[in-house]
């Protein structure tokens, strides 16, 4: 089993790659490998490369990088940002795993109306998801690391959009049926609250231009409609088939 570890690309210094402190401790004292072996790293941004540890330190370890290797995993040819409502407990930690393994690019927790979670600590919790996100990377083969913003709520969402065009709106009601194809390789899927959009939430969502989808045949938790019409775009839009 080939292990792999992440490296900034500011600790790229030509054919030499540094470990941190975190990365290292893993490489020495959980994986207690040694120099010599052979290892792969990623910058999160897409490049993979395989390397043979020279050195072991305290808080570093060094590696020479031998050659530039594809990733297990490659990137969709859909950009596809998931913005999905927060919620309780670590249910949404499933959220952030699942995404990152069905090459969602970034990802915003949305504070909506009908959220029933109080949010402390936000800045804690999206700390906790980045983490989340980074295991899940090296675990399913990814180059990249999916991006996640703060938490912000749908009206200051919808303030950071242009325009409407690629914006799809998921709410239980007052939508129309899934689109049969989307032009353009750019989506941001919006998923709601199990409580669901308040009025005003799905008024702004229209007078964006978004196109409100409403999907019959299930009752679907929060997280797993967010997982699961993710999948069905990748399906339709993305690389997965």
């Amino acid at each position: 089993m080939t292990r792999r570890f992440y490296i900034p690309e500011t600790n790229i210094d030509g054919r030499e790659v540094t470990l941190d402190e975190s990365e290292t401790r893993h490489l020495r004292d959980v994986l207690r490998m040694e120099p010599g072996e052979e290892v792969r790293v990623f910058d999160g941004a897409g490049a993979e490369y395989s390397c043979a540890i020279r050195a072991i330190e305290k808080r570093s370890a060094r590696l020479r990088i031998l050659t530039r290797v594809e990733p297990a995993a490659p990137e969709s040819p859909l950009d596809l940002t998931v913005a999905a409502a927060i919620t309780k407990g670590d249910r949404f930690d499933l959220v952030v795993q699942k995404s990152v393994e069905l090459g969602v690019r970034r990802l915003i927790p949305l504070l909506a109306a009908r959220c029933d979670v109080k949010i402390k600590d936000g800045g804690k919790r999206v700390e906790r998801w980045r983490k989340i996100a980074l295991e899940s990377s090296k675990q399913c083969g990814r180059a990249y690391v999916m991006k996640i913003d703060e938490i912000r709520s749908p009206s200051a969402l919808f303030e950071q959009i242009d325009d409407g065009r690629g914006i799809l709106f998921f709410s239980e009601r007052d939508g129309a049926g899934f689109p049969a194809e989307r032009a353009g390789a750019q989506i941001i899927a919006i998923f709601g609250p199990e409580g669901g959009w308040d009025d005003a939430e799905l008024e702004l969502a229209r007078e964006t231009g978004a196109t409100v989808v409403t999907l019959g045949g299930r009752i679907l938790r929060a997280e797993t409609a967010a997982i699961g019409i993710t999948a069905i775009l990748q399906h339709r839009l993305g690389d997965l088939r």
